[in-house]
């Protein structure tokens, strides 16, 4: 870099010295920054070209190949429509994912040829009942945990509101309120042979709503109060994520799998066994 300044010091009629000094004159070779940045995310570029090309060619192929066919056919809309307005379209949505991941898993045993036969068989048959069975199980444990977690829910919403103890308090008395009328109603059903009409327990959502910080903050700010009801009716899909994800990603390979394949391994023993033994009263 060349650098050149003028540093004379010029002096006027009264011998005074001027110290305004002229501005120094730069004169450089080096390459602006802005450029070599430019110059080093354009390599960069270029050498990451390839394989995000092929990358791109390759969710490409998956999309028109695989994706586009299940989403856009008839079955899923019919699925889709008749779900719509479930409560637990979350679940359902757990569920079809697990459907796809088992039917993979069960495809690609039945076409490995490095398995005999019986062995293919016994594997897919063993990962489609480990699906049935966690599958039944998941929605099973998720309803089962549901009076449980609508009392958590409650409290949390009580916190959010800043009133805990009251709101709760209020929560239960409601709910314990409709759980006896409901007893009444299946006894008096009883007795007359019918079917009771049972009255739905009290949502947490609802009892926010009628609170009156809540009435507070839908006054005063839109957005506090779409805060904190999206944080209280997420609480559902919250339920439904920790049963379902313990279900699939804990207990099945862990309680589930491990000995449904030994099961399936004494199966094939046995079944050999029994096939040596016939060769040889045959022999």
């Amino acid at each position: 870099m060349n650098i050149t300044i003028n540093n004379t010091l010029p002096r006027n009629n009264n011998n005074r010295v001027n110290y305004q000094f002229k501005q120094p004159a730069f004169t450089s070779k080096i390459q602006p920054a802005e450029d070599m940045v430019s110059k080093a995310v354009k390599e960069k570029s270029q050498f990451f070209k390839f394989f995000s090309d092929k990358y791109e060619q390759f969710t490409d192929s998956i999309a028109e190949k695989f994706t586009s066919r299940i989403v856009e056919s008839e079955a899923l809309s019919k699925l889709a429509d008749k779900f719509k307005n479930s409560e637990n379209l979350y679940q359902h949505c757990l569920t079809i994912g697990s459907v796809i991941t088992s039917g993979l898993y069960m495809q690609r045993t039945l076409a490995n040829d490095k398995l005999d036969k019986d062995r293919k068989n016994t594997l897919a048959v063993n990962q489609g009942l480990t699906f049935a069975v966690s599958t039944v199980g998941a929605y099973a444990l998720d309803k089962y945990v549901k009076g449980w977690w609508d009392n958590v829910t409650a409290r949390f919403a009580g916190h959010l509101l800043g009133d805990p103890k009251n709101f709760y308090k209020d929560y239960l008395k409601q709910k314990q309120a409709i759980i006896d009328a409901n007893k009444e109603l299946i006894k008096n059903a009883k007795a007359k042979g019918v079917k009771p009409e049972l009255q739905a327990l009290p949502k947490v959502t609802k009892l926010v709503e009628k609170h009156n910080y809540y009435k507070t903050l839908l006054k005063t700010s839109q957005t506090d109060a779409r805060t904190l009801m999206t944080k209280v009716k997420g609480m559902s899909p919250l339920r439904s994520m920790i049963v379902f994800g313990f279900v699939y990603r804990y207990f099945v390979p862990v309680v589930v799998t491990k000995p449904a394949n030994f099961l399936c391994e004494k199966y094939l023993a046995n079944k050999k066994a029994k096939a040596q033994a016939s060769d040889k009263k045959i022999g």
